[in-house]
């Protein structure tokens, strides 16, 4: 098995995987980049946030899928770290059969969504049917990744994100020559999105398989492996991961909803807009933290708390020096970006909604490695219990600010994101550094860089934009953006990395150089 060093950037998994990670990124910010001013000219804003909504219908009912699936690896994982092997079998071939069951069962209520989906929203008769092709199809996706989601475990439980990293990056490629084509060769259709995710997902599960047999040959699936004994151990520690998607879903997934209901379509578009960008950071941001966790369970499973410490401290640093780039850009040229962008939407205020919806992550973005603590030393009832009781606080909230002022929008953005701050620094910080043996307050020098990093580059950012007209062109907006991002990173690694840090990345980097150069002499 493939191990990453804890502390240890020189990581040629972790490397690979940033790589792929950023090209991902890139790909799936192109694809919004280039449909969501289509879709939004074409057919509105407000039917654009019908595609969203069509998204968070999955995830709601992925919501009862994730108390089997989030803990799955976990457990296949330690029975083969402990060469349990037939306990690990049984694992597997029994989180499988389940999700077959599970994705039966979902094909009855999506059928009855989408035949009465014009009874639960208000669509324009013109638009009918093409919003609900555009909900079957969505529900088909999420039905697929069911029926073969236990194959996508094989890259945790083997510690070789690298490789589900490429295969994303690949996916993406696709989703993107689907989508594309389908616009530049037909007439734009809200479908067409959906199509390119349902091929990107065919050829994931399709990966998924192949790399199974490959790293994990002994992991079958036979039904005869079936173990109801099994499910109920998975499930008795998973139910509280559901617990805690319901409140992600309570605090984030129902915001456009909300919106709909109480506030109106139009604005439902605009936020649907408006948090394209914000959601494909936080993926992001998401995608390069989850490369940590196999060498945190693996640490854990050997017994190494103190090699576990050093590894959770170095992945929220590793995790500093991205997250608050993105973020001082929007704030300081998130004006430019729209108006550029959806030059018929109200620039301003697409910006102010992005910036609300993304700025918790200069907190939650370095704390995303370690919330697989919670996971990893199965304390996932105490964090599903607070963030459920958040959850309901936050709609409590966010029904009265609506019922009794005038913000609105913002009534629903600013809740979430004074109750994320507070959640993650009275809960998530010190608990998950008690949970592994640390002071309480063991993580909070690392948040305090973070800030201290958003600061300095939104101060960049502020500057390059009074030099440079950025509402000119793409080529301008692009130009202050990378400029800012560069200057920002190179302050980053004085502010965030220690200076052994520095020295271990600069020697890698100046080794790659010079086995580059070497190659290219004659």
């Amino acid at each position: 098995m493939a191990k990453t060093q804890s502390g240890d950037f020189s990581s040629k998994a972790l490397a690979k995987n940033v790589v792929f990670s950023v090209v991902t990124f890139a790909l799936n910010f192109f694809i919004s980049f280039y449909i969501t001013p289509r879709i939004a000219g074409q057919f509105g804003s407000d039917t654009y946030g019908y595609l969203k909504l069509a998204n968070d219908f999955a995830s709601y009912a992925a919501l009862f899928s994730i108390a089997l699936n989030s803990m799955a690896s976990r457990f296949i994982m330690l029975e083969r770290a402990r060469g349990n092997t037939e306990k690990a079998r049984q694992y597997f071939s029994s989180v499988g059969v389940a999700n077959t069951i599970l994705a039966l069962i979902f094909v009855i209520p999506a059928v009855l969504c989408v035949r009465w989906l014009d009874t639960l929203f208000e669509i324009a008769p013109a638009l009918v049917w093409e919003v609900k092709l555009t909900y079957a199809l969505t529900f088909t996706n999420f039905i697929l990744q069911l029926f073969f989601s236990i194959y996508s475990n094989c890259y945790y439980i083997t510690n070789t994100l690298y490789l589900s990293s490429l295969r994303t990056s690949q996916a993406s490629i696709l989703n993107a020559v689907t989508v594309l084509s389908l616009f530049f060769f037909f007439q734009p259709r809200l479908s067409y999105v959906v199509c390119g995710t349902l091929a990107a997902t065919v050829f994931t599960i399709c990966a998924n398989v192949f790399y199974t047999r490959r790293l994990t040959p002994d992991l079958v699936f036979r039904f005869s492996d079936f173990s109801f004994r099994r499910v109920w151990t998975i499930l008795s520690s998973g139910i509280w991961n559901s617990i805690t998607q319901l409140s992600n879903i309570l605090t984030n997934q129902l915001n456009l909803l909300i919106t709909n209901i109480f506030i109106g379509a139009a604005t439902m578009g605009h936020l649907s807009v408006a948090v394209t960008a914000p959601n494909v950071i936080i993926n992001f941001n998401a995608t390069i933290a989850n490369v940590f966790s196999p060498n945190l369970m693996r640490l854990y499973a050997e017994g190494d708390r103190e090699g576990m410490k050093q590894a959770a401290k170095t992945a929220m640093r590793f995790m500093c020096l991205f997250v608050g780039l993105p973020v001082a850009v929007l704030l300081t040229m998130g004006t430019e970006f729209f108006s550029l962008w959806v030059p018929t939407e109200p620039a301003a205020l697409l910006r102010a909604l992005a910036v609300l919806t993304i700025l918790n992550s200069i907190v939650t973005g370095p704390l995303q490695p370690i919330y697989q603590i919670f996971t990893i030393t199965n304390k996932v009832r105490e964090n599903s219990l607070v963030m459920i009781c958040y959850g309901f606080v936050y709609l409590g909230v966010v029904y009265l600010l609506l019922k009794t002022t005038d913000l609105g929008v913002y009534a629903i953005l600013g809740a979430n994101l004074v109750g994320s701050l507070l959640v993650a620094s009275f809960y998530h910080l010190p608990y998950a550094a008690k949970h592994i043996g640390l002071p309480r307050w063991e993580f909070f020098p690392e948040i305090g860089r973070s800030i201290l990093s958003f600061a300095v580059v939104s101060a960049i950012g502020f500057g390059v934009s009074r030099v440079t007209d950025l509402s000119a062109s793409w080529l301008h907006w692009f130009a202050g953006a990378a400029v800012t991002a560069l200057l920002g990173f190179v302050c980053n690694l004085f502010l965030i990395l220690r200076r052994e840090e520095r020295a271990m990345l600069r020697e890698k980097v100046g080794g790659k150089l010079r086995r580059l150069l070497g190659r290219a002499e004659p």
